[in-house]
């Protein structure tokens, strides 16, 4: 029989030897430094703990770019915005294999063909696309307005208002109208609906970078508990006989079924896309927030709409609405400002790209260092937005800092001053879009207010997702405005 004693001695070998392969690494004088950091968790912790003090730390300390290990991953960093050109046009930082990971680790499924299908898929979200995508959410979006006014509670001190969380408010338009110009309109009495569905999948986003870096959603019962009833979607066939269905959704269906791709396939991609919209969610609550904290930034977006408004009122359509196209969002330098203003104090994400082969990456002033094969290579935006050399007082919110505005870094001009989507996102101008649409459509609507005490902040425990979390919902209060003209996109 063989000794207790052997088999302990054997685990400690493997452990050990899995430590010197995975974890432990030894670094080349070419390479980028490295922070001190746990023996097994690496940087893992000082990240989750305030992912944007650690990242400006380590920058006083070792530079503009550095290595950092979170648990067994590898990861670059890119603290000089001016770096991100050369990273994106970088042949050998490879945004496929992120891609994969997500999908795999996170939705459990994998694209055939993904470069070809994004590409193409990208087209449905442009041009006169993206004019009929924003029709069918601005007419989605008002009638998730009527409904709410209808259904919610009226408040016990002001009894002309409503009160409601802002998240539920937001769900119950925002997400509503998001939902709907994805999906189609739904039968009432099924499951697959918009408040359902929100409540299932704010639950397992929760859960979003754990299941990213490769745990196995098994060990999170709420995560695995919401991703079941996310899965149990109207097959393919079903959805694609909606004629309201976005054509984004119709086109990937039918590339991946004349691909061969299985149902479970699809039902993943769907739930990307879905991951893609509930970010502007969460956007569009800090825009909302923000706009209720500071009233002089309400006050100034207020007039910039009722100016517009008002130029278009002997215009109206035939059903008594004002009709508004992209040109005319776009010509509203207020709302432009507090959509990046937005983007800039609530942002978390990465932009990450996975090392294909052995490179020497050269900054922008001309040092050269070797990144491996197999590691990460990012900039993370949260740090580079909050970098008092680039916006003054950047701890606080300006609603108009973006106004005829220009940011220097190291005395030369950011092209980039916000870093909030990929340089492959296709629908970033659709995103921006509908959570502009959502703002300037809500403060003609609408007057709304916080109740008092209400306070909220950004969930830094949450940093690595696109948009951060609140720490908390907030109560608000709103009423309808009389008289207000009813808005829609052309």
């Amino acid at each position: 029989m063989i000794p207790v004693s052997v088999y302990i001695g054997a685990l400690v070998v493997v452990l050990i030897a899995a430590y010197f392969k995975f974890l432990f690494r030894i670094r080349k004088d070419s390479e980028p430094p490295i922070p001190k950091g746990h023996f097994i968790w690496g940087n893992g912790e000082q990240f989750h703990k305030n992912a944007v003090q650690f990242l400006h730390n380590t920058q006083k300390k070792l530079g503009d770019i550095f290595t950092i290990r979170l648990f067994h991953q590898h990861l670059t960093v890119l603290m000089d915005p001016h770096a991100y050109d050369r990273m994106v046009r970088e042949k050998n930082f490879d945004f496929d294999a992120i891609q994969r990971q997500v999908n795999h680790n996170v939705f459990s499924f994998a694209l055939t063909d993904a470069r070809k299908m994004i590409k193409e898929a990208g087209k449905t979200v442009k041009g006169p696309y993206l004019n009929k995508g924003m029709h069918q959410y601005a007419t989605y979006l008002n009638e998730a307005y009527v409904d709410v006014n209808a259904r919610t509670e009226m408040d016990p001190v002001k009894s002309d208002w409503h009160t409601d969380g802002l998240r539920s408010f937001n769900a119950k338009t925002l997400f509503s109208a998001l939902f709907f110009t994805i999906f189609g309109k739904t039968e009432q009495g099924t499951t697959f609906e918009p408040n359902t569905v929100f409540k299932h999948f704010d639950a397992f986003h929760k859960y979003f970078n754990y299941l990213w870096l490769g745990m196995p959603v098994n060990m999170f019962p709420e995560a695995l508990k919401s991703l079941k009833f996310l899965c149990a979607q109207p097959c393919s066939q079903d959805l694609l006989k909606r004629e309201d269905l976005s054509e984004y959704i119709r086109f990937s269906m039918n590339f991946m079924l004349e691909n061969g791709q299985t149902e479970q396939d699809i039902i993943g991609h769907n739930l990307v896309y879905l991951h893609v919209n509930y970010n502007t969610f969460r956007m569009a609550f800090w825009a909302i927030y923000k706009l209720m904290e500071h009233p002089e930034a309400l006050e100034a977006l207020r007039a910039e709409v009722q100016d517009i408004v008002e130029k278009r009122e002997d215009s109206e359509n035939e059903n008594g609405e004002i009709e508004l196209s992209l040109e005319d969002v776009d010509r509203l330098p207020i709302l432009d400002s507090i959509t990046k203003e937005t983007l800039r104090v609530s942002g978390g994400v990465f932009m990450v790209r996975s090392v294909a082969e052995d490179t020497e990456f050269e900054t922008e002033e001309g040092r050269k260092y070797s990144l491996r094969k197999g590691d990460k290579v990012a900039m993370y935006p949260p740090a580079i937005h909050k970098d008092p050399e680039i916006f003054e007082n950047p701890d606080e919110y300006k609603y108009d800092r973006f106004v005829d505005a220009t940011f220097y870094k190291n005395g030369k001009v950011l092209k980039n001053p916000i870093l909030a989507f990929g340089s492959l996102c296709p629908g970033k101008k659709y995103a921006l879009c509908q959570a502009k649409w959502f703002m300037l459509s809500l403060v003609n609507a609408f007057d709304f207010e916080l109740c008092e005490g209400e306070k909220t902040e950004c969930d830094i425990n949450y940093h690595g997702h696109e948009i951060l979390p609140p720490t908390n919902d907030v109560q608000i209060r709103y009423r309808i405005r009389e008289g207000h003209k009813k808005l829609i996109f052309v």
